[in-house]
């Protein structure tokens, strides 16, 4: 966390940490321990530090330390695996079929594609590492707040494909891992939503 800046903004706009923290319900010792690295601050403490720095989301979120290094865009526009895998049954195994019925069921079509969770990043959210998905890449440009979403984030290292819930402008994860932690900011560039889950079911 940049404190340095967080206190230049204060002075600014002529706020306290107090206020700050009033804004957000809470007493003075919140802010102090978010400066000092003792408390991580969340999407919606990021919010209130937007408003009341008068400040883009953003920008609070990268000072914060909880978006990624913003890198130059990447050419490849396929996806990397990572939280999530397109599903293709192996051959001459059972499973196949159940899926594909259900997958039909709920809509499956060209561009409506069967996907596997490979991480817990959902897990909260009661989607769990196995489940399949419908993945709609026909709503990747009408996600509404809430939604599911797979995205494609390009980075130094390479691209990965996360399964997050978009609340603009940035993604979220629903995990206990702090690995999970880091939020996205959707920006078309760096971070690219490729399309909304429609449906999620456990084999």
């Amino acid at each position: 966390m940049d404190v340095q800046w967080f206190k230049q903004q204060q002075k600014r706009v002529g706020v306290t940490a107090e206020a700050i923290a009033e804004r957000m319900g809470r007493d003075r010792s919140v802010v102090s321990r978010m400066y000092v690295g003792r408390q991580r601050m969340s999407l919606d403490q990021a919010k209130v530090f937007s408003e009341v720095l008068q400040v883009p989301l953003a920008t609070i979120l990268e000072k914060a330390g909880l978006t990624d290094e913003p890198t130059a865009q990447q050419v490849s526009p396929g996806f990397a695996e990572s939280d999530v895998a397109a599903w293709l049954p192996r051959p001459g195994l059972a499973e196949g079929l159940p899926v594909r019925t259900i997958a039909a069921a709920l809509g499956e079509r060209p561009g409506v594609d069967v996907w596997r969770v490979k991480s817990r990043a959902m897990a909260l959210a009661g989607v769990l590492e196995g489940d399949f998905f419908l993945l709609d890449t026909h709503q990747a440009e009408r996600v509404k707040p809430g939604d599911l979403v797979v995205a494609q984030v390009y980075s130094r290292t390479g691209a990965t494909t996360v399964l997050r819930r978009f609340e603009p402008p940035v993604l979220v994860a629903a995990s206990a891992d702090p690995e999970d932690g880091r939020v996205h900011v959707v920006d078309g560039v760096n971070v690219i939503i490729r399309g909304k889950v429609v449906a999620v079911w456990r084999a």
